[in-house]
């Protein structure tokens, strides 16, 4: 699998996933948005294994793919590491949570899903750049 592929990769696997049930406006009921996000979050992604959760679904994506976003690529993934990290700590907490602290959580996965597009789109940019390189000769 290439930059591209892995990029597009995370972004369904993820950063459509963590936000699959997330309406426009936020949940006014807390226990709502409590049980949205333990969906989304806390059980991102369902197969016959079992679900796995928002950091669980990284960690295994980074572990496969970090090969190929070293360099220009590379503050895109730490940021996401960094925001995924924050999301670890809530999502262990999820039961015991205040209303505050699920709105940041919410807001956290906005940026995840907001940093999957923003990777996508750098890792085609670099492949583009380095399509040209390859067919000027350089």
């Amino acid at each position: 699998m290439g930059t591209r592929e892995a990029a597009a990769r995370l972004k369904h696997d993820l950063g459509k996933a963590v936000r699959f049930s997330a309406p426009e406006a936020l949940e006014p009921d807390t226990e709502a948005l409590r049980a949205r996000l333990s969906a989304d979050v806390a059980r991102t992604r369902r197969g016959p294994a079992g679900a796995r959760s928002a950091a669980e679904v990284f960690d295994a994506w980074l572990e496969e793919e970090r090969r190929h976003f070293r360099g220009p690529l590379e503050p895109y993934v730490a940021e996401l590491a960094r925001t995924v990290d924050e999301i670890r700590g809530l999502t262990e907490r999820l039961d015991d949570l205040g209303r505050s602290e699920l709105e940041r959580l919410d807001s956290l996965t906005r940026s995840v899903a907001e940093g999957c597009r923003s990777l996508v789109t750098a890792a085609d940019a670099a492949a583009r750049a380095d399509d040209a390189r390859r067919g000027s000769g350089s």
